[in-house]
């Protein structure tokens, strides 16, 4: 039986998402005032107390100015991704013949059999290591899980007495699909944004740690993990500061997930039997 969240999940998830999305977006304003000089590698450092990474740069810097550029490609990844995956799940489950929806599922499921690491290798090897490249092979990938689900979610919608009935009434294609079919596919496609961005950090941070087209010397909290991980013993901070911010933005975004999936019917009746 699925554990339903309590009152306490959304505060918890708002805060473990906050922190990082923060740190990604304020770090570098904050970042400016750390000394530019190298100082001695996994040591001690004269701006903060977590020490210094491999190359001699402040541990707290590099991960105020490393989850930026990480969160931007996310973000803007699964957003292309889902803009593409909708409109083809919301034709697919709106087709009035079985060739059509064949037509665009069946090449989705080839796509899904695709290991998505080994797409974004052979992305970066034919573009030299681009992250533009590489993030375009993630959003690639990502849009046909999207499509399936979309296509799952949408068509009892689409397909459902109340659509015909609006369609016999006159009623726009777009007052049917935006004003009727949006509205009620809202709360399962915001839940599985939060399920693809999770899916894309987690191939963009495997594909930093592994090194995969990513410059080893740069900031990003993927690659500050495998870069670090020889000094975990004589600067653990190195490797836990950025890892902990991973681990809590995708932990929240988990959380969120949860409490949007809740039912609502449910929660209500709970609220006034407390009440």
């Amino acid at each position: 039986m699925r554990r339903r969240p309590t009152r306490f999940t959304r505060p918890l998830a708002s805060a473990l998402v906050a922190i990082p999305v923060a740190t990604a977006l304020l770090g570098p304003f904050v970042a400016r005032y750390a000394p530019a000089a190298p100082q001695a590698p996994f040591g001690p450092s004269d701006w903060s107390c977590f020490g210094t990474d491999r190359l001699g740069r402040d541990v707290l810097a590099a991960v105020l100015t490393g989850g930026r550029p990480m969160l931007l490609t996310v973000v803007l990844t699964v957003a292309a991704a889902y803009a593409a995956g909708f409109v083809l799940g919301i034709v697919a489950a709106a087709a009035r013949r079985p060739w059509m929806e064949d037509a665009i599922m069946r090449p989705i499921d080839v796509l899904l059999c695709l290991p998505v690491l080994l797409v974004v290798m052979v992305a970066a090897l034919r573009s030299d290591g681009s992250g533009l490249a590489i993030a375009v092979a993630v959003g690639f990938m990502l849009v046909a899980p999207i499509t399936r689900f979309v296509r799952m979610a949408a068509r009892r919608v689409v397909q459902s007495p109340a659509m015909e009935a609006l369609r016999m009434q006159g009623a726009t294609a777009g007052e049917r699909y935006i004003g009727y079919a949006l509205r009620h596919l809202a709360r399962p496609v915001v839940a599985d944004v939060g399920v693809r961005l999770m899916a894309a950090i987690y191939v963009l941070a495997s594909a930093n740690f592994l090194g995969i087209g990513f410059d080893t010397t740069s900031t990003d909290w993927a690659v500050s993990v495998a870069a670090n991980k020889d000094g975990l013993s004589t600067a653990p901070w190195s490797v836990y500061l950025p890892a902990t911010l991973i681990v809590s933005l995708v932990l929240g975004l988990n959380l969120f997930c949860d409490a949007i999936l809740a039912d609502p019917t449910r929660r209500d009746l709970l609220r006034t039997h407390r009440d």
